[in-house]
């Protein structure tokens, strides 16, 4: 399963709306790029343990947005990049939500050397675990094309 992907059943939100949230923000973000592949409805309903006919509901309403299209014989690609603007628009909202963070863990009263290391114990897991699904050829090159094939693709 992408690392990026994570639904939530107990969050009150219907599922295929988490995943057409989060497969629309790795578009906004650049983890998804366009002619990425898709899992198959069946793998990702596996991955996740939910119904496939959920899966199906989402990646309808992505194609209704233009943002994905299912081919015959070659599975559901993205078709649209969403870059430029809406990713500067992205990078703002990060900044404002670690500032948000900060902010509120110092209200909680919060250390911030607990902030800290819970912040890279976070960066740590992430990042290094990027690392470990990548892995490198032996030119020194990663295998797939993109980090989003390689995440999305399980090519890591």
């Amino acid at each position: 399963m992408p690392n990026w992907l994570d639904v939530n059943p107990r969050s009150g939100v219907p599922i295929y709306v988490q995943l057409v949230q989060q497969i629309t923000h790795a578009l906004e973000i650049g983890i998804l790029q366009t002619g990425d592949q898709l899992p198959t409805v069946r793998q990702l309903a596996s991955e996740l343990t939910i119904a496939p006919n959920t899966i199906i509901k989402a990646y309808d309403e992505l194609a209704k947005l233009g943002l994905i299209e299912s081919r015959q014989g070659v599975g559901t690609l993205v078709t649209a990049n969403l870059n430029g603007a809406l990713l500067q628009h992205q990078l703002e909202a990060i900044f404002e939500h670690m500032s948000a963070l900060v902010r509120d863990a110092a209200n909680l009263g919060i250390s911030e050397q607990e902030v800290r290391e819970h912040f890279e114990r976070e960066l740590a897991r992430f990042y290094h675990g990027q690392q470990d699904r990548q892995g490198d050829n032996t030119d020194g090159k990663h295998t797939a094309t993109t980090p989003g094939q390689q995440r999305f693709l399980g090519k890591e």
